[in-house]
Protein backbone atom coordinates (compact mmCIF):
# COMPACT_ATOMS: atom_id res chain seq x y z
CA UNK A 1 0.00 0.00 0.00
CA UNK A 2 2.54 2.07 0.86
CA UNK A 3 4.63 1.66 -2.06
CA UNK A 4 1.47 2.43 -4.28
CA UNK A 5 0.97 5.56 -2.40
CA UNK A 6 4.68 6.65 -2.85
CA UNK A 7 4.42 5.43 -6.71
CA UNK A 8 0.87 7.48 -7.44
CA UNK A 9 2.50 10.61 -5.64
CA UNK A 10 5.54 10.57 -7.73
CA UNK A 11 3.88 10.10 -10.94
CA UNK A 12 1.43 12.94 -9.91
CA UNK A 13 3.95 15.74 -9.34
CA UNK A 14 6.05 14.31 -13.13
CA UNK A 15 2.75 14.55 -14.81
CA UNK A 16 1.97 18.31 -13.37
CA UNK A 17 5.96 18.67 -14.71
CA UNK A 18 4.78 17.68 -17.88
CA UNK A 19 1.93 19.92 -17.71
CA UNK A 20 3.81 22.80 -17.26
CA UNK A 21 6.18 22.22 -19.93
CA UNK A 22 4.05 21.57 -22.50
CA UNK A 23 0.79 23.91 -21.59
CA UNK A 24 2.41 26.66 -19.34
CA UNK A 25 5.98 27.17 -20.17
CA UNK A 26 5.43 26.01 -23.73
CA UNK A 27 8.93 24.25 -23.94
CA UNK A 28 8.07 21.25 -26.15
CA UNK A 29 8.71 20.99 -29.76
CA UNK A 30 8.59 17.46 -30.55
CA UNK A 31 9.22 17.05 -26.50
CA UNK A 32 12.65 18.05 -26.61
CA UNK A 33 13.12 18.56 -22.68
CA UNK A 34 14.38 22.39 -21.60
CA UNK A 35 15.30 21.84 -17.81
CA UNK A 36 13.96 24.71 -15.61
CA UNK A 37 15.32 26.84 -12.80
CA UNK A 38 13.74 26.00 -9.22
CA UNK A 39 16.87 28.37 -7.19
CA UNK A 40 16.85 26.81 -3.87
CA UNK A 41 13.44 25.46 -3.85
CA UNK A 42 13.03 21.83 -3.76
CA UNK A 43 10.24 19.22 -2.80
CA UNK A 44 11.89 17.33 0.20
CA UNK A 45 8.79 14.83 0.23
CA UNK A 46 9.71 14.19 -2.97
CA UNK A 47 13.41 13.75 -3.49
CA UNK A 48 12.62 11.17 -0.17
CA UNK A 49 10.95 8.83 -2.02
CA UNK A 50 13.17 5.27 -3.00
CA UNK A 51 14.86 5.85 -6.35
CA UNK A 52 13.24 3.03 -8.23
CA UNK A 53 9.84 4.48 -7.53
CA UNK A 54 11.18 7.62 -9.85
CA UNK A 55 12.15 5.15 -12.59
CA UNK A 56 9.11 3.09 -12.30
CA UNK A 57 6.82 6.08 -12.91
CA UNK A 58 8.54 7.96 -15.38
CA UNK A 59 8.48 4.04 -17.03
CA UNK A 60 4.58 3.79 -16.64
CA UNK A 61 3.85 7.40 -18.43
CA UNK A 62 6.57 6.88 -21.02
CA UNK A 63 5.27 3.35 -21.95
CA UNK A 64 1.62 4.28 -21.34
CA UNK A 65 1.78 7.35 -24.03
CA UNK A 66 3.62 5.06 -26.64
CA UNK A 67 0.91 2.01 -26.45
CA UNK A 68 -2.22 4.74 -26.20
CA UNK A 69 -0.65 6.44 -29.20
CA UNK A 70 0.48 3.32 -31.71
CA UNK A 71 -3.58 2.11 -30.53
CA UNK A 72 -4.84 5.24 -31.50
CA UNK A 73 -3.21 4.69 -34.97
CA UNK A 74 -4.16 1.17 -35.34
CA UNK A 75 -8.08 2.21 -34.77
CA UNK A 76 -7.92 4.93 -37.92
CA UNK A 77 -5.69 3.78 -40.27
CA UNK A 78 -5.41 0.77 -42.20
CA UNK A 79 -2.09 0.99 -43.69
CA UNK A 80 0.66 -0.86 -42.36
CA UNK A 81 3.46 1.85 -43.27
CA UNK A 82 1.50 4.20 -40.95
CA UNK A 83 1.02 1.77 -38.50
CA UNK A 84 5.00 1.05 -38.30
CA UNK A 85 6.15 4.59 -38.27
CA UNK A 86 3.80 5.43 -35.37
CA UNK A 87 5.40 2.75 -33.58
CA UNK A 88 8.87 4.38 -34.03
CA UNK A 89 7.63 7.78 -33.36
CA UNK A 90 5.54 6.93 -30.40
CA UNK A 91 8.97 4.73 -29.15
CA UNK A 92 11.21 7.16 -29.48
CA UNK A 93 8.42 10.38 -27.91
CA UNK A 94 7.89 7.83 -25.10
CA UNK A 95 11.56 7.64 -24.37
CA UNK A 96 11.52 11.54 -24.67
CA UNK A 97 8.62 11.55 -21.91
CA UNK A 98 10.56 9.00 -20.05
CA UNK A 99 13.10 11.38 -19.50
CA UNK A 100 11.28 14.69 -19.84
CA UNK A 101 9.32 12.99 -16.31
CA UNK A 102 12.50 12.24 -14.42
CA UNK A 103 12.94 16.15 -14.82
CA UNK A 104 11.47 16.88 -12.08
CA UNK A 105 13.26 15.18 -9.93
CA UNK A 106 16.53 15.92 -11.10
CA UNK A 107 15.91 19.23 -10.57
CA UNK A 108 14.48 18.94 -7.23
CA UNK A 109 17.64 17.00 -6.22
CA UNK A 110 19.78 19.47 -7.79
CA UNK A 111 18.14 22.23 -6.07
CA UNK A 112 18.84 20.20 -2.36
CA UNK A 113 22.21 19.13 -3.14
CA UNK A 114 23.44 22.65 -3.89
CA UNK A 115 21.41 24.26 -1.31
CA UNK A 116 22.51 21.83 1.68
CA UNK A 117 26.06 21.82 0.25
CA UNK A 118 26.62 25.81 -0.13
CA UNK A 119 24.58 25.93 3.53
CA UNK A 120 27.56 23.21 4.70
CA UNK A 121 30.21 25.23 2.55
CA UNK A 122 29.50 28.24 4.65
CA UNK A 123 29.31 26.33 7.99
CA UNK A 124 32.64 24.63 7.04
CA UNK A 125 34.57 28.36 6.41
CA UNK A 126 32.93 29.68 9.43
CA UNK A 127 34.82 26.33 11.51
CA UNK A 128 37.78 26.84 9.62
CA UNK A 129 39.51 28.93 13.00
CA UNK A 130 39.50 25.82 14.69
CA UNK A 131 42.33 24.30 12.99
CA UNK A 132 41.49 20.08 12.11
CA UNK A 133 41.43 18.21 9.18
CA UNK A 134 38.09 17.27 9.64
CA UNK A 135 36.85 20.66 8.70
CA UNK A 136 39.20 21.04 5.77
CA UNK A 137 37.87 17.17 4.80
CA UNK A 138 34.53 18.25 4.43
CA UNK A 139 35.06 21.26 2.82
CA UNK A 140 36.57 19.55 0.34
CA UNK A 141 34.02 17.00 -0.19
CA UNK A 142 30.90 19.88 -0.03
CA UNK A 143 33.29 21.42 -2.91
CA UNK A 144 32.98 18.86 -5.00
CA UNK A 145 29.04 18.08 -4.34
CA UNK A 146 28.85 22.16 -5.62
CA UNK A 147 30.75 20.91 -8.75
CA UNK A 148 28.52 17.84 -9.48
CA UNK A 149 25.54 20.36 -9.10
CA UNK A 150 27.22 23.32 -11.04
CA UNK A 151 25.95 25.97 -8.73
CA UNK A 152 26.33 27.32 -5.49
CA UNK A 153 22.92 28.46 -4.35
CA UNK A 154 22.66 29.14 -0.66
CA UNK A 155 18.84 29.07 0.53
CA UNK A 156 17.11 33.00 0.47
CA UNK A 157 17.38 32.90 4.55
CA UNK A 158 21.36 32.72 4.26
CA UNK A 159 21.62 35.43 1.43
CA UNK A 160 24.35 37.83 2.58
CA UNK A 161 25.11 35.69 5.67
CA UNK A 162 28.69 35.77 6.29
CA UNK A 163 30.57 32.70 7.86
CA UNK A 164 31.18 34.37 11.10
CA UNK A 165 27.14 35.14 11.69
CA UNK A 166 26.85 31.57 13.42
CA UNK A 167 23.77 32.61 15.56
CA UNK A 168 21.87 32.98 11.95
CA UNK A 169 23.35 29.88 10.65
CA UNK A 170 22.98 27.47 13.55
CA UNK A 171 19.11 28.55 13.90
CA UNK A 172 18.77 27.68 10.26
CA UNK A 173 20.33 24.05 10.48
CA UNK A 174 18.71 23.54 13.81
CA UNK A 175 15.28 24.39 12.03
CA UNK A 176 15.78 22.57 8.71
CA UNK A 177 17.53 19.43 10.34
CA UNK A 178 14.59 17.47 9.83
CA UNK A 179 15.30 17.40 5.78
CA UNK A 180 18.26 15.09 6.83
CA UNK A 181 16.83 13.28 8.92
CA UNK A 182 19.45 14.56 11.74
CA UNK A 183 17.93 13.87 15.21
CA UNK A 184 20.00 15.41 17.36
CA UNK A 185 20.38 19.26 18.63
CA UNK A 186 23.32 21.61 16.78
CA UNK A 187 24.61 23.82 19.38
CA UNK A 188 27.28 26.34 19.32
CA UNK A 189 29.92 23.39 20.12
CA UNK A 190 32.61 22.44 17.82
CA UNK A 191 31.58 18.64 18.37
CA UNK A 192 27.78 19.26 17.93
CA UNK A 193 28.16 21.40 14.12
CA UNK A 194 31.12 18.72 13.31
CA UNK A 195 28.71 15.31 14.11
CA UNK A 196 26.18 17.36 11.99
CA UNK A 197 28.38 18.45 9.57
CA UNK A 198 29.73 14.92 8.75
CA UNK A 199 26.59 13.47 8.75
CA UNK A 200 25.00 15.84 6.39
CA UNK A 201 28.16 15.38 3.94
CA UNK A 202 27.39 11.88 3.98
CA UNK A 203 23.49 12.23 2.66
CA UNK A 204 24.24 14.87 0.23
CA UNK A 205 26.85 11.98 -1.14
CA UNK A 206 24.47 9.42 -1.35
CA UNK A 207 21.79 11.80 -2.68
CA UNK A 208 24.20 12.90 -5.37
CA UNK A 209 24.98 9.29 -6.35
CA UNK A 210 20.93 8.98 -6.96
CA UNK A 211 21.13 12.13 -9.19
CA UNK A 212 24.36 11.17 -10.91
CA UNK A 213 22.66 7.92 -11.98
CA UNK A 214 19.27 9.55 -13.02
CA UNK A 215 21.27 11.98 -14.64
CA UNK A 216 22.63 9.24 -16.45
CA UNK A 217 19.63 7.28 -17.71
CA UNK A 218 17.94 10.74 -18.80
CA UNK A 219 20.34 11.71 -21.59
CA UNK A 220 20.87 7.33 -22.54
CA UNK A 221 16.75 7.56 -22.60
CA UNK A 222 15.91 11.14 -24.39
CA UNK A 223 18.97 11.32 -26.02
CA UNK A 224 19.95 10.26 -29.70
CA UNK A 225 18.08 7.17 -29.77
CA UNK A 226 15.10 8.81 -29.14
CA UNK A 227 15.50 10.91 -31.98
CA UNK A 228 17.00 8.00 -34.38
CA UNK A 229 13.69 6.32 -33.56
CA UNK A 230 11.34 9.55 -34.18
CA UNK A 231 13.47 10.21 -37.59
CA UNK A 232 13.22 6.55 -38.60
CA UNK A 233 9.25 6.81 -37.65
CA UNK A 234 8.65 9.80 -40.10
CA UNK A 235 11.02 9.26 -42.91
CA UNK A 236 8.40 5.98 -43.16
CA UNK A 237 5.45 8.37 -42.80
CA UNK A 238 6.74 10.44 -45.38
CA UNK A 239 7.34 7.61 -47.97
CA UNK A 240 3.99 5.79 -47.49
Amino acid sequence: MQNALGVAFIMKEMLKHLANLLFVNGQFLFLVRKRTKLGAEYNIKLIGQPTNYFKSSAAVIGISFAVIAILIVIVFSQNVMVVIAAVFISLGTGRQIFASALDVVTINLNAFLSSWASTILLLARNRLMVTTTEWRTIESHVELIIIGTRKYNLPVKLEGVKPESQQILLEYLDEHKWELEYQQTITYDDSSCLAFAQYATKQMREKLQTYDELEELQERSGGVYAVILIALGTLIWLIS
